[in-house]
């Protein structure tokens, strides 16, 4: 990173007031691009080296671990830069981890055991779909009545696990234990909706205390309620972080601001910085954008806006100004009009901002879905032909239009990149373990061997050299092959080819060699301890030997449910097991973070989007069912297959439960979860054209291959008939 002339530095308005801030409660609304992080750091800096600290500290909070080393390589920087030792004064947590370090203090009090696991995403889901299999196998006579077509059946078992999921959260962050849920179900009938989520939340509730276990969520309403209870232990945690910041504070709800507020106290010193324009993780998390709303406008609290960016061109910029100025004061549904504030992007100035000189800003319309496709992969070969050095993002609605595009961008031998996917290190590395682990599990079988051996050693050679491995194993026993008389197979009884193939007959001896050091080792060694032992032979370091310690955990953890496991139990469970080594290694590319590459197009949903900024935005498929913003779209939360009435149960709970213990539930559940929806999917289309530094290409159509027809119609949204309109008139 650049060096910072602090003689030059120049603030931005808004920047310059937030930087001035020594005291209280301070809201830092910012639009995207404002230089947050920067600002923030900036700040911290100021605050450490000035002496405000005093004895304590400064506690970052972010919710991304990308975000975590960010954040600590600006501040460090900024210290540097004034004489000050690096990483004093200040610390940076993410939410999940701030909660881990508050409950290990005292987890007394919230009465869980001091040496708690914190289950991931993954063992959550595991346990639910099993809860929820077994519930639906229990209960048919509850739900069989609510399915207007038999057919459906599968689907709805398919539904069910994922609304389960969302339903336990909910229950949660309500404040709904167990002791609450066994009187809430005693009052309600079976046939509803809130009954089947209490009941599987004291199922779920049951699992997780009998293992020592908690999820994220019992993390965050466990350390709630530790603040809250025990106000000397607070005042110690005062004392010992002096400032509270809170990045991203647009992703907060209710129980997360308690705990800041609780820790800053009413008289100490909180910063939340956030953009409630880009709030888009309410759906289908516990995010509540209304939150940060609400802390902005409260009279105790002081507001510096940061309303300058430098990222996009005028001509996008109007264009996102344009989608605010829409909604407020133009959206045919009233309860859409608040999706987004009223807190338009001003451009910083020509030397800071792209020119818009030979660059584009379109929408564009298509007859059917694979034309637009088509058009996406030309027109972004196009670009990469014009400008090598420029980095471009597709931004689609969901994964599937995702592998549709990169299909056809591989086809036309572009280079693309997938967030969420691993990387080719990263997909070898578990392919090797995985690979070595089905072996040494059955080690008798010639066909894991020679797939070991091909796959994992020889990997680099063409499938017609290494037919000569089939060849041999054909001749000779899986015996005579790794130990042979001698230690090795005389050359006048290998195949030519084999012999003749210097380079392959050396790596060949090589994999054997190490081959049988794992069989030496697979007798010796426990299964977790053995993956550790064939990572270093395979000579894996940094990044993926801490990938692979991952994966030791993540067998550690079988190995403590299921004592006696061994290898061929392990294996037993292959398609968890892989699926669990992918997501730590997603986990792992989180943790690094990710940058666009120029000259690559990257491909991913416009929700991972976020943070993210490239030269030449796609934003695919502004189609009524992908991106509904008015109530007459097609939503998901909606199951059609469902009888009327029943056909949104996520807000049919929400409801239910607000009648019996908040402040009254909605008339009308069902139109109210459309509002929602529609409001956030205006805020992800503001997120995706913003992410745009130079052109920017909005794309739609008219129909699509339907499951059952050849065609079915779907439209462009409102939303960019609007746009389109606007850039045509612009």
């Amino acid at each position: 990173m650049a060096e910072i002339d602090f003689s030059n530095l120049k603030l931005r308005p808004g920047q310059d007031e937030v930087v001035k801030y020594r005291s209280g409660y301070l809201a830092v609304p910012a639009v995207p691009g404002a230089g947050k992080t920067f600002t923030l750091a900036h700040l911290a800096a100021d605050l450490i080296t000035e002496g405000y600290i005093k004895s304590g500290k400064i506690l970052i909070v972010t919710y991304m671990n990308a975000a975590v080393a960010n954040f600590r390589t600006r501040i460090n920087n900024f210290l540097e830069q004034r004489g000050f030792p690096k990483n004093r004064g200040f610390e940076v947590k993410t939410l999940h981890s701030l909660a881990v370090s508050i409950l290990k203090e005292k987890s007394d009090l919230v009465l869980i055991n001091d040496d708690f696991t914190v289950i991931d995403q993954r063992q959550k889901w595991q346990i639910i779909a099993e809860l929820s299999t077994k519930w639906l196998q229990e209960n048919k006579s509850n739900w069989k009545g609510i399915i207007s077509n038999r057919k459906a059946e599968d689907r709805w078992k398919n539904k069910f696990p994922g609304l389960v999921q969302t339903w336990i959260s909910h229950l949660k962050m309500r404040g709904i234990d167990r002791d609450k849920a066994l009187k809430l179900r005693q009052r309600i009938a079976s046939s509803s909706y809130l009954a089947w989520a209490l009941e599987l939340l004291l199922d779920y509730s049951q699992v997780l205390h009998q293992k020592g276990w908690v999820d994220f969520d019992d993390l965050l309403i466990n350390t709630w309620r530790l603040l809250k209870s025990d106000a000397q232990f607070c005042q110690r945690l005062r004392e010992k972080w002096t400032y509270v910041f809170e990045d991203e504070a647009q992703d907060s709800n209710l129980v997360q601001e308690t705990i800041l507020k609780l820790l800053a106290g009413a008289d100490g010193n909180l910063v939340r910085v956030g953009d409630s324009n880009q709030a888009i993780m309410g759906t289908f998390t516990a995010a509540d954008p209304d939150v940060f709303r609400s802390f902005c406008n409260q009279a105790s609290v002081k507001k510096e806006s940061i309303l300058y960016s430098g990222r996009s061109s005028q001509d996008i910029i109007d264009l996102a100004n344009y989608l605010v100025d829409w909604t407020r004061n133009q959206h045919p549904n009233q309860g859409c009009t608040t999706a987004l504030e009223d807190q338009l992007i001003h451009p910083v100035g020509k030397e800071d901002n792209p020119t818009t000189e030979g660059h584009q800003v379109a929408a564009k319309l298509f007859e059917t879905e694979a034309k637009e496709i088509d058009w996406i992969v030309n027109q972004a070969a196009d670009q990469l032909d014009k400008y090598p050095n420029q980095a471009i993002g597709i931004l689609v609605p969901n994964r599937y239009v995702g592998e549709d595009i990169t299909k056809k961008l591989k086809q036309a031998e572009l280079p693309v990149e997938e967030i969420g996917k691993l990387n080719q290190e990263q997909e070898y590395t578990i392919k090797s373990l995985l690979k070595a682990i089905d072996y040494l599990a059955e080690p008798q079988r010639e066909d894991k061997i020679i797939a070991l051996i091909n796959e994992v050693f020889l990997f680099k050679f063409t499938t017609e050299e290494k037919q000569v491995i089939n060849k041999l194993f054909s001749e000779y026993t899986l015996e005579e092959v790794i130990y042979p008389i001698g230690g090795e197979l005389s050359a006048t009884k290998l195949p030519d080819q084999l012999f003749d193939n210097r380079e392959l007959y050396q790596e060949f001896n090589e994999a054997t060699d190490k081959i049988k050091e794992w069989l030496d080792a697979s007798v010796k060694l426990p299964p977790d301890e053995l993956v550790l032992f064939i990572a270093e032979s395979l000579k894996f370091t940094g990044e993926l030997l801490a990938l692979v310690q991952g994966i030791v955990l993540q067998i550690r953890d079988q190995l403590k449910i299921n004592p006696d496991y061994k290898l061929v139990d392990i294996m037993g469970q292959l398609s968890d097991l892989e699926r669990s080594f992918n997501q730590i290694a997603d986990k792992f590319n989180k943790l690094n973070g990710f940058k666009p590459q120029p000259g690559v197009i990257t491909v991913l949903t416009a929700h991972k989007s976020k943070g993210l900024e490239w030269d030449t935005v796609f934003v695919t498929s502004v189609v009524r069912d992908k991106y509904p913003v008015t109530l007459g779209d097609k939503f998901k939360g909606e199951l059609n297959y469902l009888v009327s009435g029943k056909r949104n149960p996520k807000a049919s709970v929400e409801a239910q439960l607000e009648n019996i213990v908040g402040q009254g539930g909605s008339k009308n559940p069902n139109q109210e979860a459309k509002i929602r929806v529609a409001k956030e999917r205006l805020r992800l289309l503001y997120v995706a054209i913003t992410r745009a530094e130079k052109n920017l290409f909005l794309t739609s159509y008219q129909k699509r291959e339907g499951y059952y027809t050849d065609w079915y119609e779907i439209k462009p949204n409102k939303v960019f008939i609007k746009l389109k309109e606007f850039l045509a008139e612009e």
